[in-house]
């Protein structure tokens, strides 16, 4: 039962400290993408925390359901000093399993949500998908990347996953951008469809809404979206220019308000000038050394290191027999 509290308790250790510090770690943008697995792998640990606490206490409960109550209780912190004279009664136990259970089922009925959530944005994805294409009309770019025009007074383009994905460019963008900026925006948008980046922000979308009070979720959810859309730059800069992809960027987002680009986005999009504007203009500008990016992607992958590290220590000292060596693990 220990094993299950220590779990909990390092969960809600990360879901209160992980944003701040991943917040701080991620705001200068220098490696984006080590900056999403740590926010990854800081949700990825509170999720497998649940989870094995779940199991942990189900398997307790189990072993110990037809012994002496002091069995039960003598490796739980709050009930070390329990007295084995079975005073407890069936009420305790029957108490263990409800609280057995409970666990149980929210953790399963959480994660019943949010893979219904995940699947929901998938559909909702490919019927946009499948009715841009029916609408729109095919732009071919000379690099090879493909897109589909749909005529729209706003100057917005962005990516929906489907079999296969669809970048989609409207009119008064393409009128806007000039051929080396339209070719960096569809490179942005290959990115996105390239890296499944619609998968982590549909996962990040479904824990948000499903469980909107875990500041870990909220504050993962906002951020990794901005760091992908700065991992697209990064990408289509890489085949293009920095320059072009900072003037199609500004091209974008000034033409109109951002409510206003957004009320044409569906929920599953991935736009290009619809998240971190600022910021993303900022880091194109200044262009990063790879001293500086590797000085500040340390702190991230130590970070992102001990998070997974912790959980899974605990679970190899059980799989080897080792936790009794630790008076406070079982």
């Amino acid at each position: 039962m220990t094993l299950a509290l220590c779990l909990l308790g390092y969960s809600a250790l990360v879901c209160v400290l992980g944003p701040p510090i991943l917040t701080r770690l991620t705001a200068h943008g220098s490696v984006p993408a080590l900056g999403v697995l740590a926010w990854l792998t800081a949700i990825a640990a509170v999720l497998g925390a649940w989870a094995a606490a779940a199991v942990a206490l189900a398997v307790q409960v189990a072993h110990t359901w037809d012994l002496p109550m002091a069995h039960l209780f003598d490796d739980c912190v709050v009930a070390v000093h329990a007295t084995a004279d079975g005073s407890h009664g069936p009420v305790a136990q029957f108490a263990a399993l409800i609280s057995a259970l409970a666990l149980i089922g929210f953790v399963a009925v959480r994660g019943v949500r949010v893979i219904g959530a995940v699947v929901r944005a998938g559909r909702s994805s490919a019927r946009h998908a499948r009715s841009a294409s029916l609408v729109g009309r095919r732009l071919d770019d000379e690099s090879g990347a493909a897109a589909v025009v749909i005529d729209a007074p706003q100057r917005a383009a962005y990516c929906v996953a489907g079999r296969p994905g669809t970048v989609v460019v409207t009119s008064a963008a393409v009128a806007a951008l000039d051929r080396p900026q339209l070719a960096a925006v569809l490179a942005h948008e290959d990115a996105h469809l390239a890296g499944r980046h619609h998968l982590i922000r549909a996962s990040t979308r479904a824990l948000t809404t499903t469980l909107p009070r875990i500041p870990l979720f909220a504050a993962a959810d906002d951020r990794i979206a901005q760091l992908l859309e700065m991992c697209a730059d990064d990408r289509a800069a890489g085949r293009h220019s920095r320059s072009a992809v900072l003037t199609a960027l500004l091209t974008l987002s000034g033409a109109t308000g951002d409510a206003e680009i957004r009320s044409l986005l569906p929920d599953t999009a991935l736009g290009t000038s619809t998240l971190a504007v600022a910021d993303r203009v900022h880091r194109l500008v200044r262009a990063d050394s790879r001293t500086r990016r590797a000085g500040r992607g340390i702190p991230l992958a130590l970070f992102a290191a001990l998070v997974a590290a912790v959980p899974a220590s605990g679970y190899l000292l059980v799989h080897f027999g080792m936790a009794g060596c630790l008076p406070f693990i079982h």
